[in-house]
């Protein structure tokens, strides 16, 4: 990607004006887990009235998906039958458009979530709904389509073309983890897999002209429909971050959502915070949400457009070494990750009401909450099991700080680990005061 690229958009569109807006408070929705057999939860379920946005996890588009599993793939190769490379599609259609959730009072030719979000929408036409592109599993063809901005143009129309299709939805959200590398098939750790640094200069380029070309595209529909549609992205921390040149890209974009979690978890033996508000002497290389904000508004994203985020489960590990049950420590270690969890399939996540029924006091945990980070663990003395997650008291010191700070709001990861709303009621009430 070459910088004289850039200049083929210029003068061609408007950037996201600047108007005012509640403040967010946000939640994805992960579309497979209607199929979760111990908390089945699907649109109904979707607290709409704390909400200001709801994100519908993922769509992707027509492209490799090597790392992702056989049922994705398979999905994949379903729906971009007829289609051109790097055309925007519903992955799993079946969840989306098929699937029977109940009548809605809405006339549309298709049943599955998306029926539902379109009645949710006639109830609460001030709710933004968007589709995500993209995921840790799904990422991989964003890497493939930055390599050429026709491919970049193919994507952007048709993703815009979808949402018009759909008409509930108000914007586009994008989750490439991560441009410049860093995600489930670009590897830092992997020679095989690591981007080189022209790949990534060609990338931060890349990522650039894509948000500009969706933006171009949306005034195009905006201007066909009446409506305003909005522009969001995911944001990794720390060095992935750094990888993308906001300056250029944040002008044309609503909001950035922040992943200021996932700091440690079962994949390495570093023990702790999962997602702590502060950074103290006691984190592992300094880490805390604070931290990442802070950088993010150094590298040019505007605090009145950073979404900082929040979690709706925990992660865990097992064999913890010396750990008195009080704080952790900047080198607090474990043997592996929990080899358990909320899910088999993932060992190690647990989502907030998996630990509320079965990781209590009945069950040998003690509860602890480290007041200097902002976060709360989970301790089994005899298992040596050591989990963290956030609670209410830290979803709602997280939501003072991003008010104090001048943030856009609060955003979680994901809906359906708050079964019965009580964290989103926690940020919904703190954001209203």
């Amino acid at each position: 990607m070459k910088k004289l690229v850039l200049g083929a958009l210029a003068g061609s569109l408007m950037a996201a004006p600047v108007m005012a807006q509640p403040p967010v408070v946000a939640g994805y929705f992960a579309d497979w887990q209607y199929e979760n057999a111990a908390n089945p939860y699907t649109v109904a379920d979707i607290p709409a009235d704390k909400l200001t946005h709801v994100i519908y996890a993922f769509l992707s588009m027509c492209g490799p998906h090597e790392g992702a599993s056989e049922k994705v793939r398979r999905q994949v190769a379903q729906a971009c039958e007829g289609k051109a490379p790097f055309s925007a599609i519903v992955v799993d259609r079946k969840a989306a458009l098929e699937v029977d959730f109940g009548a809605v009072s809405t006339d549309v030719p298709y049943k599955g979530h998306f029926a539902q979000l379109s009645a949710l929408k006639k109830q609460y036409p001030d709710l933004k709904i968007l589709p995500s592109f993209g995921g840790w599993t799904m990422s991989e063809p964003f890497h493939a389509m930055a390599k050429d901005p026709k491919h970049m143009d193919q994507f952007a129309t048709t993703a815009v073309a979808l949402i018009a299709q759909y008409d509930f939805f108000d914007g586009i959200d994008l989750d490439w983890e991560y441009p410049g590398g860093g995600g489930l098939t670009t590897s830092p750790w992997d020679p095989n897999t690591k981007l080189s640094e022209a790949q990534k200069a060609a990338e931060r380029d890349a990522f650039s002209y894509l948000v500009k070309k969706i933006r171009l595209e949306l005034n195009k529909l905006a201007a066909t429909t009446g409506s305003y549609y909005e522009l969001s992205s995911a944001i990794g921390v720390g060095t992935k971050a750094a990888q993308i040149d906001w300056q250029s890209a944040a002008p044309y974009m609503d909001n950035m959502f922040a992943m200021t979690y996932d700091f440690l978890g079962g994949w390495g033996s570093q023990t702790g915070h999962l997602t702590n508000l502060h950074a103290t002497d006691r984190s592992w290389w300094g880490m805390g949400a604070d931290v990442y904000i802070d950088q993010m508004i150094e590298l040019g994203v505007p605090a009145e457009k950073l979404v900082l985020g929040a979690t709706y489960y925990g992660r865990g590990w097992e064999g913890t070494q010396g750990f008195d049950g009080k704080l952790p420590t900047a080198n607090l270690s474990s043997e592996k990750g929990a080899s358990f969890g909320t899910d088999s399939a993932e060992p190690g996540y647990f989502m907030y009401w998996d630990l509320k029924r079965n990781y209590t006091a009945e069950q040998g945990y003690q509860y602890g909450y480290d007041q200097a980070s902002q976060a709360p663990f989970l301790w089994h003395p005899q298992k040596q099991v050591y989990i963290s997650f956030d609670d209410k008291r830290s979803v709602q010191a997280k939501t003072e700080w991003a008010r104090q700070k001048g943030l856009a709001g609060v955003f979680t990861w994901e809906l359906s680990g708050d079964a019965d709303g009580e964290l989103t009621e926690v940020i919904y009430q703190t954001m209203q005061r």
